[in-house]
């Protein structure tokens, strides 16, 4: 498949010395930078050497274990170059290194690695973590470690001759699936896919982007690293920690480089809104007028948090026009719907039985939910909301599964017939079998005046008397009820059938010493939604597990309390199925420990 690369070639030749990338540092320097002649020069370069081994075949399998920079991306595309197959995963980090680990070696394996591809610092961390643990290489993965051959591309200065593998095949790259739900699966994302994608995705020519997305991840890899090169575009990227770090330094980029487009997930908007995140100083500089296109997608945005940051930051320069919200998943490459900036109030009751019945309510509590629209699909996506069992199409206002068909939907999961024939080649039963197959994304949603509205994934969904209660909303009401609770790290499932009350939460504290109310949070959770709540455990901040790309893993966290894995600051249980008021108890903390805690004293 020439023709991506052709794309590029093409821009590189119409204007080699033009800035496709710039890396920055915390501070907002440039620490690494390409232009398009450059960078061609090093797919070369790295291609020239992959070429040059001959202990490779093409459509061998290539991890790519970097930290932020620019020479994965540069890597990726050598690899597609000489016909192996890219496997972009994140490097071990000091955040949750134990699932980065699970999630490395599960990749590994699944995909039959051959190789590593990386830096040389990330690889004396890699060596560094192995001695440190006391693991021999084969208790790592002994097809990655031991068997695949490591190249430290650093190193890499001198072009070999030309030796290729192979012309590119069908396949660019394999992209992980954050494993928010399941073990990471591996989507075959095809030259093909990439191309017709990028044609729905990017909305204009040659975009000045910002992004310190994940650059292992569909939104940042794809969306502002590989699209942004097919389109004559420049990126200015970071990481995520300089991000988080300093939140005032993506906005700072946007205003200094007048970007045009830039995304990011329901969590940095709430991180920028926080008090005394951003300076005055900061704030005083921005000018976001050039924006044509800032995102929300990745995770489900809050109505409240879409209308705060607008509020917050049209006096900046942001219009509502630039400001949506989209959808999309890797098994259609990336994007599906854009351009949503509608929010829609419906009956919880009969969002809970499978219909969205608009109402009046405006407070939420009890009554009304509140649901961001995320746009229209685009053109080349057909989307249909479809019932899970007996695969009919439903009308508008019906809660059912999304299907996508069209160019952009993957052939499939790596090494896993059973369930790509499961996912990617549905039919819906009132359709003509010459209409083509469908994707089964897993996701839950309606249609309302054309426009898609998500209400959750289908596995989190928590089933209670016949009714379908989306996690996220009982998350909500968590947060709502105590200021203790750390935002963003409430984890809500369906405990089994043991007699106890049917929800678990598992919740973050912000502070080790003060743990929340967890009667008032049950109470909350049983006046505003109906249900009972048969364990409340508190945890400390940043041991909810979570993917790489920051979502919660739910089914992980179930399995993780259940079986007596986490580590409890304080756990609350009922004492007996008698009704959904059952008491909860401690059973964890001693009584002084607990009375402390009760009432928040730390002497």
């Amino acid at each position: 498949m020439r023709a991506l690369f052709a794309t590029l070639e093409r821009w590189a030749d119409r204007h080699a010395d033009k800035l496709l990338y710039s890396f920055l540092d915390t501070n907002g320097d440039e620490v690494e930078r390409h232009s398009y002649g450059t960078f061609l020069a090093r797919i070369d370069l790295i291609a020239r050497h992959l070429g040059g081994r001959r202990q490779f075949q093409a459509g061998d399998r290539v991890l790519l274990i970097y930290p932020p920079g620019l020479e994965m991306i540069a890597a990726l595309f050598a690899c597609a170059r000489v016909g192996l197959i890219p496997v972009p995963v994140p490097p071990p980090s000091a955040h949750g290194p134990s699932a980065t680990w699970h999630r490395l070696r599960h990749v590994a394996r699944d995909c039959a690695a051959v190789a590593v591809l990386t830096s040389h610092d990330c690889q004396v961390t890699l060596r560094r973590r192995i001695n440190a643990n006391g693991e021999t290489v084969d208790a790592v993965d002994a097809g990655m470690l031991t068997r695949a051959t490591w190249i430290v591309t650093d190193d890499l200065l001198v072009a070999d001759g030309p030796a290729p593998v192979g012309a590119p095949g069908n396949v660019f790259l394999l992209q992980y699936t954050s494993g928010s739900t399941s073990d990471p699966r591996g989507v075959v994302v095809t030259h093909a896919n990439v191309l017709h994608n990028c044609g729905l995705a990017v909305d204009h020519e040659a975009p000045v982007t910002v992004s310190w997305l994940p650059q292992h991840h569909d939104m940042g890899l794809l969306g502002y690293y590989i699209y942004v090169a097919l389109t004559g575009g420049t990126t200015y990227g970071f990481s995520p920690s300089s991000f988080i770090q300093r939140p005032a330094l993506w906005l700072e980029t946007i205003t200094k480089h007048r970007a045009t487009a830039s995304s990011a997930p329901n969590f940095a908007y709430e991180h920028c809104l926080r008090n005394g995140r951003l300076p005055e100083s900061t704030l005083a500089a921005l000018d976001l007028s050039s924006l044509r296109y800032l995102m929300a997608a990745a995770e489900p945005i809050r109505p409240d948090t879409y209308r705060r940051f607008l509020q917050k930051f049209a006096r900046h320069g942001l219009r509502p026009e630039s400001f949506f919200v989209a959808y999309g998943l890797a098994e259609n490459t990336l994007a599906v719907t854009n351009y949503g900036r509608s929010t829609l109030s419906v009956s919880k009751r009969k969002l809970a039985h499978g219909t969205a019945r608009l109402t009046r309510n405006v407070s939420g509590v009890g009554v009304a939910a509140h649901l961001m629209s995320c746009g229209k699909p685009l053109a080349g996506n057909i989307v249909r909301i479809v019932h899970p069992e007996r695969r009919v199409g439903l009308d508008d206002d019906e809660v059912g599964e999304i299907w996508i068909r069209g160019a952009s939907k993957s052939p499939g999961y790596w090494n896993d017939p059973a369930s790509t024939r499961q996912l990617f080649h549905a039919r819906i039963a009132d359709e003509a079998d010459d209409d083509g197959e469908y994707l089964r994304t897993g996701d839950m949603g309606f249609f309302h005046d054309g426009e898609l509205y998500v209400c959750g994934r289908r596995k989190d969904m928590i089933i209670v008397r016949g009714r379908n209660l989306f996690p996220q909303d009982i998350e909500a009401v968590v947060e709502r009820a105590s200021p203790l609770v750390r935002p963003g790290g409430v984890a809500a499932f369906e405990l089994d059938d043991d007699g106890r009350a049917p929800v678990g939460i598992v919740a973050e504290v912000s502070n080790r010493n003060a743990m929340p109310d967890a009667r008032a949070i049950a109470a909350a959770i049983r006046d505003d939604l109906g249900i009972g709540v048969g364990l409340v455990a508190f945890v400390a901040p940043k041991a909810v597990p979570r993917t790489s790309s920051g979502k919660i893993m739910r089914y992980r966290v179930k399995q993780m309390c259940l079986a007596g894995e986490m580590k409890v600051l304080w756990q609350f249980v009922q004492k007996s199925s008698g009704g959904e008021k059952g008491d909860l108890h401690d059973s964890t903390l001693s009584p002084l420990a607990a009375l402390k805690a009760r009432y928040q004293l730390t002497g």
